[in-house]
C-alpha cells in the first residue's frame, strides 16, 4: 500500500471515480477533487504527494495553471505531474511540459497503459533525469509545432487524427502477429516496429520528434518492445539502424506493412499464400 497518496484533478465525476477505483485497486491511496482550486488547496495539506494527475481542461483554474503554481509551491522537492489530455496533439503537450509537467495521458488510452505509467513515475518519482528528458521533449515538440505553424492548427489536428489511427491499425496488426518469440533479439523487434512506421506514415525514421513520438505511441500500446527499452533505443537509434539485427527487423516490417488495416481473414490469407505454408 502507498504511503504518501496520488493527487487526481479531473472534472468529470465518471472519469474521476474511474481512475480512482484502478489505482485504489493497484494499492495506491488516491485524493481527488474536482478542478485546480480544491487541488492547489488540498496541497497545502498534503505537502509531498507521491504523484498529481492534472485534467489539462477543468473549470476554475485549468490543469496547466494549476500545475505552474504547484511548482513554485513544491521548490527544491517536486512530485511527478502527469496530464489528462482527451487530444494527443503536440501544441497541448508542449504546454503542459512548458508549465512543468512530466507525462501526459490520453483519456482513449486503455486503462491498463494509464495504470503503467503511473506506477512507472510512483517508482522513480522525480529527478533531474526527468528535468532533462522534459527540456529534450519540449525541444522536438517545439520543432514539430514550428514545421506545421504554416499549414495551421486544423491541418495539424487532421495529420495527428489520421496518424493516431494508424497507429491503432499497426498495433493491432502486431497483437496478431503470433510470428514472435523470445529468440528475435530486441534491436530485431525495434527495426520491424520501425519499418512498420516508416512505411505506414511514410516517416525518414531520422530521430525527429515526431518520429519519436509515433514511435512511443506505439509502443505504449503493444508488447513488442519493452517499454522502458524504448527511450534508450531512441537516443541511440543513429548508432542502432547499422546493425545487421535491426536491419532484418526492419525489412520485414517493411514487407508486411501491406497488411496492416486489413481484415484478419485478409491478413491469414496472406500468410498462408507464403512460401513456407506450400
Amino acid at each position: 500500500m502507498s504511503v504518501r497518496p496520488i493527487i487526481l484533478a479531473e472534472d468529470n465525476d465518471k472519469l474521476r471515480r474511474m481512475y480512482a477505483d484502478m489505482l485504489e485497486s493497484a494499492g495506491f491511496k488516491v485524493m481527488t477533487v474536482s478542478d485546480g482550486e480544491k487541488c492547489i488547496g488540498l496541497l497545502h495539506k498534503i505537502v509531498h504527494p507521491q504523484l498529481m494527475i492534472l485534467d489539462v481542461m477543468m473549470p476554475r483554474l485549468d490543469g496547466i495553471e494549476t500545475c505552474r503554481r504547484v511548482r513554485k509551491m513544491q521548490g527544491l522537492h517536486p512530485c511527478p505531474i502527469l496530464f489528462l489530455t482527451a487530444l494527443d496533439n503536440p501544441e497541448t503537450i508542449l504546454e503542459c511540459l512548458r508549465a512543468g509537467g512530466d507525462d501526459y495521458l490520453v483519456k482513449s488510452a486503455p486503462l491498463a497503459e494509464v495504470l503503467d505509467r503511473v506506477q512507472q513515475w510512483a517508482r522513480k518519482g522525480s529527478s533531474d533525469e526527468g528535468q532533462e528528458r522534459r527540456n529534450k521533449a519540449i525541444k522536438e515538440l517545439e520543432a514539430i509545432a514550428a514545421e506545421s505553424a504554416d499549414e495551421g492548427p486544423a491541418k495539424a489536428i487532421e495529420e495527428i487524427s489520421s496518424e493516431q489511427t494508424t497507429i491503432n491499425e499497426i498495433a493491432d496488426f502486431i497483437a496478431s502477429n503470433d510470428a514472435f518469440g523470445d529468440e528475435h533479439t530486441l534491436l530485431y523487434r525495434f527495426g520491424y516496429v520501425v519499418g512498420l512506421v516508416n512505411a505506414c506514415i511514410k516517416d525518414d525514421g531520422k530521430g525527429t520528434g515526431r518520429f519519436s513520438r509515433l514511435m512511443r505511441n506505439l509502443v505504449f500500446r503493444t508488447d513488442i518492445i519493452d517499454r522502458k527499452e524504448i527511450d534508450a533505443l531512441l537516443d541511440n537509434y543513429e548508432r542502432i539502424v547499422v546493425q545487421s539485427q535491426f536491419q532484418q527487423g526492419w525489412i520485414r516490417g517493411r514487407d508486411d506493412s501491406p497488411n496492416v488495416g486489413k481484415p484478419a481473414l485478409a491478413k491469414l490469407n496472406a500468410r498462408l499464400s507464403e512460401p513456407e505454408f506450400n
